[in-house]
């Protein structure tokens, strides 16, 4: 179907950003009414919002005051437990390390804001090699083997109430996974061990079995006086590949292996 004749593209781009943004800064400041400037918040508020006449840098503008100035994006952010990468590096030395990283896919009728995308990881170590021999050449041979075992297709892990460990600390390997049965498992361990070719060893596989139920909806309870969900513990769901990195000790900054193509990393070795 064609264009409308008095399409425009700049109204088209400022409909679309402006009913999210809006919607977000509503709901950040859901206590303050709406067209008044008479206090700090509601001034806040009211310059935040877009107006349909603004121009394309006074619609930036109130974004950036939004998101950076007043906090929200900060106020978005995961919180993490964590230490800087370089205390880390100070007192404890490592073989390079692969992490995968899983994610579920987004499905607009369950995520409804209050429930988070499930995720999840999968690391392991290069016996093989230290901080000094690894290389770049052999970071984008291993960025190729990740692409060519996780990517064609997708490896899909499905998440569950069982734990699956695989041991070979020989070959850096320490897999503890959760996943709805026992050959999900086994499946999901040997499309990791494929990317050094590595042989599966039945002897270093132990499944955990039990009949412990986890519920869908674990309910509610009270926190600092309101009423929260309670966390799911061990969600069924399936996450799908998105990223590989390489760790090194003595670099802060994590190697891009492999990433999804809409991932937002700006240097990526190779993209799927």
């Amino acid at each position: 179907m064609p264009l409308p004749n008095n399409f425009s593209e700049w109204e088209n781009l400022q409909d679309l950003v402006r009913k999210d943004h809006n919607k977000d800064v509503r709901e950040y400041f859901k206590n303050q009414a709406d067209n008044d400037i008479s206090t700090p918040k509601a001034r806040l508020k009211h310059t935040c919002l877009i107006k349909d006449e603004d121009t394309a840098v006074m619609t930036q503008l109130r974004m950036w005051l939004f998101e950076i100035t007043v906090g929200r994006a900060q106020a978005v952010q995961r919180p993490i437990y964590g230490i800087p990468v370089q205390e880390l590096q100070r007192d404890v030395k490592f073989k390079p390390q692969i992490k995968l990283f899983f994610k579920e896919d987004f499905d607009r009728t369950i995520h409804d804001g209050t429930i988070p995308l499930s995720e999840g990881e999968i690391t392991f170590r290069l016996m093989n090699e230290s901080s000094e021999t690894i290389s770049r050449s052999k970071a984008e041979s291993l960025a190729r083997k990740i692409r060519d075992e996780l990517t064609k297709p997708v490896l899909i892990w499905g998440k569950g109430w069982f734990k699956c460990t695989y041991l070979d600390k020989d070959r850096g390997y320490d897999f503890r996974l959760l996943v709805k049965s026992k050959t999900e498992g086994e499946r999901v361990i040997k499309e990791i061990l494929k990317i050094q070719s590595h042989s599966f060893d039945n002897n270093n596989l132990q499944f955990i079995d039990h009949d412990r139920n986890y519920p869908i909806n674990p309910g509610t309870h009270r926190v600092y006086g309101r009423t929260v969900k309670k966390y799911r513990q061990r969600p069924r769901v399936d996450v799908r590949f998105k990223y590989a990195q390489l760790l090194i000790h003595g670099q802060q900054n994590a190697i891009n292996l492999v990433a999804h193509a809409g991932s937002r990393f700006r240097s990526v070795i190779h993209k799927f």
